[in-house]
This record gives C-alpha cells, sequence and structure tokens, in this order.
C-alpha cells in the first residue's frame, strides 16, 4: 500500500482508491467499525457491506478503545513479560513507519502498516510458544494511551529505554519506575534462574548417584 499524506481527503480522485484500500485492509484485519469510519470516511452501512462481503459477518461489536493502560504495561494476571515486549514490537513499528517519507502519513494507514509490520514479526513467536497476539483494536488502544494519535498532554503510557538492551517499552506514566522493569532482562533473568536450577539438580542427581 503506498503511503497516504495526512491531509489527503478521500473525495480527492488522487487518493479514492487508496481510502477504498486502507478501508478494506482495516476490515481484514478486524478492526471496529467507528475504527474505520473514523479513518476512511465511509458511513456505517458502507462498512457493514463490507464486513459482509469481506468477512462473513457483522463488524464487531463494542466500544474502540479496550483495556486499561496498565494492562499494557505492566505484567500481571491478564499480562505477560511476552505481552509486554509485543507491545514493544508494535508501537517500534508504528514509530518505524512514521519516518519513511519526509511528509506526515495518514494515521489510519500508518496504524493498519504498522499492525501488519507486527503481526509479521510476531508470527513465529505465536506458533512456538502459543501466545496471543495483539488484535488491531488493542494496537489502537495502545497508540492512544501512549498520546501517538492525538497531541493532547497527561498520556497514561511512556516509552522507556532499558538501559541494558536498549528495547523501548510502554510504562504506566503515574507508577513508580522501579516496579516496571525491562520485559526482555526480565524473561532473560527468568530463562537464567531456571538454567541455573537446572544445573543444580543435575549435579545434585549425580551426587546422589555416585554415592
Amino acid at each position: 500500500m503506498a503511503p497516504i499524506p495526512e491531509n489527503a481527503k478521500p473525495d480527492d480522485p488522487r487518493w479514492a482508491l487508496a481510502f477504498l484500500d486502507l478501508a478494506q485492509g482495516l476490515v481484514r484485519a478486524g478492526a471496529k467499525a467507528k475504527l474505520i469510519e473514523r479513518y476512511t470516511y465511509l458511513p456505517h452501512s458502507r462498512v457493514r457491506e463490507m464486513y459482509k462481503t469481506l468477512r462473513g459477518t457483522d463488524p464487531p461489536p463494542g466500544p474502540v478503545m479496550q483495556g486499561s493502560a496498565r494492562y499494557f504495561a505492566l505484567a500481571g494476571k491478564n499480562t505477560s513479560e511476552a505481552s509486554r515486549i509485543q507491545c514493544a514490537i508494535f508501537l517500534a513499528c508504528y514509530k518505524r513507519m512514521g519516518s519513511i517519507t519526509t511528509t506526515p502519513v495518514q494515521r489510519g494507514w500508518r496504524l493498519l502498516v504498522a499492525f501488519n509490520a507486527y503481526l509479521s514479526l510476531t508470527e513465529k513467536l505465536e506458533q512456538s510458544a502459543s501466545i496471543k497476539r495483539l488484535d488491531i483494536n488493542q494496537a489502537y488502544a495502545l497508540l492512544t494511551y501512549c498520546g501517538f494519535l492525538s497531541r493532547a498532554s497527561g498520556v497514561e503510557l511512556q516509552l522507556r529505554q532499558c538501559t541494558v538492551c536498549s528495547i523501548n517499552f510502554p510504562v504506566v506514566a503515574n507508577e513508580l519506575p522501579e516496579a516496571q522493569g525491562c520485559p526482555v532482562c526480565a524473561i532473560n533473568a527468568n530463562c537464567l534462574r531456571l538454567s541455573r536450577q537446572a544445573s543444580s539438580s543435575g549435579r545434585a542427581g549425580s551426587t546422589s548417584q555416585s554415592a
């Protein structure tokens, strides 16, 4: 998909087909109807018709925004360190897609292209580890909480760069930074701990057999 400039309009003959491609791409990705309408200016009836044609179903119900800011940044009951890494990967893709041209690109186009790039990068991760990836509506919510989709101040999530591995990962702005460590380093530390435990167990077993 060719980049759509930020100031392009769907009624401009030069960009009409590009906006249609964007709408179809967002439908195939499973975006909420309101999100598609926002970025393509299509009426709800047209978006619903496209869903019926391309996916054989109605648009997914519910509000556009999903989850809280904490869901995307803090490991807990519903969020693992691997999930936090996936958020970091998607945000890196979105940031990269904003710098591919000298002209600012349309946010809906940037969302879709970044999401598709994220899916490509995490395909093997999902297959090997059975990790549920972000859907495009969660990706949109993540961007909103980070302030990428508006110029408003007081965002709930901020990006922090790890001083060890250099990954940029989201953190809750009003939470203590000490409680929001790097997810990559956390996984590495856990793998090292398990490796040491396995080595200790192996040595203990060998000693027992020798005795």
